[in-house]
């Protein structure tokens, strides 16, 4: 198993859960749609939050235990090096996806955002 390997883990498994996150934003999105103003400014914030729940865990990433996470468990033939070494590779793919993803989510609650401003508030 290369480092390259242990980025795409890390990769999928941010992808992972960024993905079940954006099911549940959307989900939230339909039931606003009778008002597409509220539809798109609570995505734009929803969204948002995620951003910065993906900020705050690639800050954390580089000190949780490798074991406990995802990558370990995909990870088939695990290399044979010290534990620091692994935490270091390991920590720093999981860190660098989030911070990816985080940079990702936040450019699409911009353009959310963005959308809102067209969009307009309530119309009365």
């Amino acid at each position: 198993m290369t480092y390259d390997d242990i980025r795409r883990c890390a990769d999928l498994s941010v992808r992972r859960g960024c993905g079940f996150a954006l099911i549940a934003v959307v989900t939230a999105m339909v039931g606003f749609s009778s008002e597409p103003w509220i539809a798109v400014r609570s995505g734009a914030v929803f969204v948002l939050i995620a951003a910065v729940v993906l900020f705050w865990k690639g800050w954390h990433a580089r000190k949780r235990n490798y074991r406990h996470t995802e990558v370990w468990l995909m990870i088939e033939d695990a290399p044979a090096l010290p534990r620091e070494r692994l935490q270091g590779m390991i920590g720093g793919a999981l860190a660098d996806a989030y911070f990816d993803h985080a940079r990702l989510a936040a450019y699409v609650a911009l353009a959310l955002s963005g959308i809102s401003l067209l969009v307009g508030g309530p119309h009365q």
